[in-house]
């Protein structure tokens, strides 16, 4: 299958930073870039030719249905989608990243699968994370707070579990989402939202989630997150 990418394509992959690599409409993977063979634990990065997310040496292997849809929805839509994610890899480290996958067409301008690209989310990175929820929350650039880990320093005091619901909140995700990403009802999500709104002096969820942005809880991923295997798609 390596056949299917233009030479030039692969020189272009493997000259970028990040994790680079494409996929056929069966997200069937036709290229990947070093390093992201590197962290998916194949022994040579075109290893991965041929193979989908459930055959890597990875335990990545448990959200291969979530990277699927999302290929089939970045197809179906020809939208570019981004995508947070926290998982552990072939070498046992959690990593934090930020995905953008992209239509992949061919000449005659029809969708033949899927181009990802990805960052690790720390130095440089992590500001621009930060910089683009704010952007995608609205609000200016001199209302955009720092992108970090560190949740001590904001005036509202919020225990863990109030911290995950709030991040997958901001990230617009829906209670049942949220119910089964923490492995908790959705009624016992529901009441951290009151709880929250409680807190914030919210009247409504969609005043909670405007508040905690202008608060600067938009740029923090709660430390527990990173021990919990997630892709959360990033609204536009």
């Amino acid at each position: 299958m390596k056949e299917k990418v233009d030479p030039s394509l692969i020189h272009l992959f493997d000259q970028l930073p990040g994790c680079w690599g494409c996929k056929d409409e069966d997200s069937v993977f036709v290229y990947a870039n070093e390093e992201y063979g590197k962290i998916i634990g194949v022994d040579h990065h075109l290893d991965c030719i041929g193979r989908t997310d459930f055959d890597m040496p990875s335990p990545t292997v448990e959200c291969a249905d979530s990277f699927q849809e999302q290929d089939h929805l970045v197809m179906n839509t020809g939208n570019r989608m981004r995508i947070l994610d926290i998982h552990p890899y072939s070498d046992g480290s959690w990593r934090a990243h930020l995905f953008t996958k992209t239509p992949w067409k061919n000449q005659d301008n029809e969708t033949v699968g899927t181009i990802f690209s990805g960052v690790e989310l720390k130095d440089t990175a992590i500001l621009e994370v930060g910089h683009w929820i704010c952007r995608a929350a609205g609000l200016s650039t001199k209302e955009q707070a720092s992108f970090n880990l560190d949740l001590t320093n904001h005036p509202i005091a919020l225990n863990t579990r109030e911290s995950e619901v709030l991040f997958l909140l901001l990230y617009g995700k829906k209670p049942q989402y949220i119910a089964k990403v923490l492995n908790v009802s959705v009624k016992t999500v529901e009441n951290y939202v009151l709880r929250l709104r409680e807190k914030f002096n919210a009247n409504s969820k969609n005043e909670l989630v405007d508040l905690a942005l202008d608060l600067g809880y938009g740029s923090n991923i709660p430390e527990s997150m990173l021990k919990r295997q997630l892709s959360v798609i990033l609204k536009e």
